[in-house]
């Protein structure tokens, strides 16, 4: 398969300096390692169909727009329902059963890393009111089918002065598979409120009305006054229904706060196995982990005395990567997708980025060259300002 390689100018300076640096200790700081990631991108030749939950859906067509202003030849697109891909999408860190599976399609070798966050709430369809106030007990409680009343009085005691009298019954959606929004949210309550919520991580819910798809959720939940569902934020925002505000450190937070998101994204544990795979576990709680977050790079202001906290019920996004020489067309888009221009198109869909650190630790394991090479082979074409090769 042909490919093309680009080098852009700017960067490429950097890289040179970056490389002077390589023989020095300690190692090159992220920020000059990503700089050097960035400075070329081996383009090929084709289209890669992407296997993704039906959550994100639509996040490929800008994802490709992107990727064809730099490499012409090149496309991403959905793949469609049940046909297998040489790179996959999850919305959740992936399982043995995961593995396997994608095994089945790439026999030749898989690679895993985090691709994006994204938050998670409970929305709501209560007509007229906005702002409602969920603590975990009163979350577990709905979920589980033991608080049907919007009258309940954990419901009361959390918002003082609401008139939630005369609503219908609290119905709850969920999909008839498992959903990583799920996951992420009783992940969240298995923490908080364990006596409450016993049925500990899981993907899927038992109580309520299961649907097939994400449309048809969401559909239901505006259709249907007093309904709930767990979902992604950018789902309820894209369609204008109302989510929950939760309690943090004794702080209410409210989920369409994209800084809190991203300080909740900054809550992540990175993991590698032996292979260099990389996964990301939220740690749950809203509390970035230390050396996981780069306040900078993600541009947090915090108003004096104001706490480091961010919302708390995220989930983790992974890429399968099909790892095969003879067809490279998988790997060049999964670095793609973290590339930073990668990452500005999946935040434009709604989604929250990669915390620097985390976006970082991604490059060796997708072969993204980093380090004295990077800079060496950027030192041979910086006189110009793009430079292509075949």
């Amino acid at each position: 398969m042909s490919h093309t390689t680009i080098t852009i100018r700017g960067i490429a300076l950097v890289a040179v300096a970056a490389a002077a640096l390589a023989a020095c200790t300690p190692p090159l700081p992220p920020d000059v390692l990503a700089a050097q990631a960035e400075n070329t991108i081996v383009c090929q030749t084709g289209d890669q169909a992407v296997a993704l939950p039906d959550d994100f859906s639509g996040s490929m067509s800008l994802l490709s727009g992107a990727l064809g202003g730099v490499c012409e030849q090149q496309t991403v697109s959905e793949a469609l329902p049940g046909d297998p891909s040489t790179l996959q999408i999850l919305d959740h860190a992936p399982t043995a059963e995961d593995l396997a599976a994608f095994k089945q399609t790439c026999p030749s070798g898989t690679i895993v890393v985090p691709a994006f966050g994204y938050g998670v709430a409970l929305a709501y369809d209560i007509i007229g009111l906005e702002g409602l106030i969920l603590p975990p007990d009163v979350i577990a409680g709905i979920l589980s089918g033991s608080i049907t009343s919007w009258e309940d009085p954990a419901i009361a005691a959390a918002n003082p002065g609401v008139d939630l009298t005369g609503l219908p019954e609290i119905s709850v959606l969920s999909l008839d598979q498992p959903a990583g929004s799920v996951e992420a949210m009783t992940a969240w309550l298995s923490k908080e409120v364990p006596t409450a919520w016993t049925s500990g991580t899981t993907g899927t819910l038992s109580t309520g009305t299961q649907l097939a798809t994400v449309t048809d959720l969401v559909g239901e939940l505006i259709a249907t006054e007093g309904t709930v569902a767990v979902i992604p934020i950018f789902e309820a925002v894209n369609n204008s229904v109302p989510v929950a505000s939760v309690p943090v450190q004794g702080e209410i937070v409210a989920p369409d706060d994209t800084q809190l998101l991203k300080v909740g994204i900054g809550a992540t544990t990175v993991t590698k196995d032996d292979a260099g795979n990389i996964t990301a576990t939220p740690a749950i709680g809203g509390v970035p982990v230390e050396g996981n977050f780069d306040l900078a790079s993600s541009k947090i202001v915090l108003a004096e005395g104001q706490p480091l906290i961010g919302w708390p019920i995220v989930g983790m996004a992974h890429l399968l990567v099909c790892d095969d020489p003879a067809d490279p067309l998988a790997l060049s888009s999964a670095q793609y997708i973290v590339r930073l221009a990668g990452q500005g198109s999946l935040e434009a869909f709604g989604v929250t980025p990669l915390p620097e650190p985390i976006r970082v630790q991604t490059f060796p394991a997708l072969k993204v060259t980093v380090g004295a090479s990077a800079g060496a082979r950027a030192s041979a074409s910086a006189s110009a300002s793009a430079s292509v090769s075949g």
